[in-house]
């Protein structure tokens, strides 16, 4: 994950060295970018500052709750995770047993599995105190780098067999950190919050070609692909007045916390002391703010943001398929998604300007956009990124041209144009080693170029049939892992793929 400071005009030098590291946009471009007041505002949103629940009891740290055997041996339709977790907040530690039900992905027999584990990629974070594998032998587990390879030896994974793996582990958190010029990665602590992120043992998309696909972490951008799972999860906070952000919304107050989530790409958390939460209800779906101290007016115009791109985007793009959704002000300085909940980076609220021409609100309604680009339609993200961030950074000029369309030059002028993007946008998070600069050349072709080929694509189809083609794609693609011949495959049906001579200003065209 890349953080980049923006190179920005001279009108903006002095602003720019007081705000010094803030960063532009989510998952791996997140880099800050000019930003003009205006005098039109919206108003602010219904919310309703909210208080920690106290909790009931301060269970033991040192142990989890055992979860009892699953009666479940049908196949499942998704991976199931059931896990429960004791946090030591002060001391930066989690205790945690995990539970995997997996129904065979491959259809045939299968001596192995390989789990991708994010913590490892941090020294000292991940230790193993016991896996075992059901009714299945374990004859053995190496864990190398994110990969955790588990050897179910000679009876092996029958294609009509219900895998139950079960690992007991201990992360110790890391402070956040970054290589210098990155952006860090939310997991991990700072001072004011404790962020959960890809924190557990996960299963990785299984390709009859290849087997289990594993990236490798990069300097920037994302190497995850996330399978849809189910979750059940249970947080033992073990300390009064800890405020938690999650991707749902909990069954229970007090201690310990009871989570259950659908149809979901992961579950992250991120939990404070200081929060302070502001709520909204859109039409049954629980919008919240997770504001840190001082940050009143920029977390209502953030909040308020975040429900209008909801709005927009169930309209543009499909049905919201979770029940709530999480706005998380970041202890840092870029952005990130998960399913049900994403980071806005700090330094957007520091240079909040008053209305929506400010990267405040631009980044929190492509981090909305997210849980359809990411979320209900995930990708590799890894391999082709530009089918996740060139939606959603397109996404933002919908919401302009649909909400405040006065300021759409300001969008293209600012957001994209200033930085003269330029390049193929359908290369890898590897793909750009050769350039000068490799991390500004993947933001500008990734998420701008990208934006760019949407927006051509829209004036070319016509605005009502480049939606319709938005909404089937993302219908039949809906909780995949979608790929570009997917893209193009439907997008085939709403044009001859010839006429459009232009693409090979965009993709490699073979």
């Amino acid at each position: 994950m890349l953080n980049s400071f923006l190179r920005r005009p001279v009108w903006l030098i002095i602003t720019g060295l007081i705000i010094f590291g803030i960063t532009f946009a989510s998952g791996c471009s997140k880099v800050a970018g000019p930003a003009a007041k205006d005098s039109t505002s919206t108003s602010a949103p219904e919310v309703t500052p909210r208080v920690a629940a106290q909790l009931t009891s301060t269970p033991e740290a040192a142990s989890t709750e055992e979860i009892p055997p699953t009666p479940i041996k049908e196949l499942l339709e998704r991976p199931l995770y059931k896990i429960s977790a004791n946090l030591d907040y002060p001391n930066h530690q989690l205790i945690v047993e995990e539970r995997i039900l997996v129904s065979n992905p491959a259809g045939k027999f299968l001596d192995e599995i390989d789990l991708v584990v994010p913590p490892n990629n941090w020294p000292g974070v991940f230790s193993i105190q016991d896996i075992t594998a059901g009714d299945l032998p374990l004859e053995g587990y190496s864990l190398t780098g994110v990969t955790l390879s588990l050897d179910l030896g000679d009876s092996g994974w029958q294609p009509d067999e219900l895998l139950e793996l079960q690992i007991r582990y201990t992360l110790n958190l890391p402070p956040q950190n970054s290589l210098r010029g990155y952006g860090p990665s939310p997991f991990g602590y700072t001072s004011l919050q404790t962020n959960l992120v890809d924190w557990y043992p996960m299963v990785p998309p299984y390709q009859e070609d290849e087997g289990w696909l594993i990236h490798k972490p990069w300097i920037f951008g994302e190497y995850l692909v996330y399978p849809a799972a189910d979750f059940e999860i249970s947080l033992n906070l073990g300390t009064p007045g800890l405020i938690v952000a999650a991707s749902s919304a909990s069954l229970t107050e007090g201690d310990p916390l009871q989570y259950t989530l659908s149809e979901a790409r992961n579950f992250v958390f991120s939990i404070s002391p200081a929060y302070q939460v502001l709520e909204a209800d859109l039409n049954g779906v629980k919008v919240y703010g997770y504001i840190l101290p001082g940050y009143q007016v920029p977390g209502q115009a953030a909040l308020e943001a975040s429900l209008q791109a909801l709005t927009l985007y169930q309209d543009l793009y499909g049905p919201y398929q979770q029940a709530s959704l999480s706005m998380v002000q970041a202890d840092f300085n870029h952005g990130m998604e998960y399913e049900g909940l994403f980071f806005l980076s700090r330094g957007f609220f520091d240079t909040y300007t008053g209305s929506e021409k400010s990267y405040l609100v631009t980044i929190a309604v492509h981090e909305t956009a997210h849980q359809w680009w990411y979320g209900q339609v995930a990708n590799d993200q890894a391999l082709e990124p530009w089918l996740d961030e060139a939606f959603c950074t397109y996404s933002e000029l919908a919401y302009y041209e649909n909400l405040y369309p006065q300021s759409v030059d300001w969008w293209w002028a600012t957001r994209v144009n200033y930085y003269q993007p330029s390049g193929r946008i359908d290369r890898s998070i590897y793909g750009f080693q050769d350039f000068v600069d490799q991390y500004l050349s993947y933001r500008n072709a990734t998420y701008l170029q990208g934006a760019k080929f949407l927006a051509a694509l829209k004036d070319y189809l016509g605005e009502e049939e480049f939606y319709r083609f938005l909404r089937e794609y993302g219908f039949r693609n809906r909780n995949q892992i979608a790929t570009s011949d997917d893209f193009f495959e439907v997008l085939g049906e709403y044009l001859d793929l010839k006429e459009l001579t232009w693409l090979g200003d965009y993709f490699l065209i073979k």
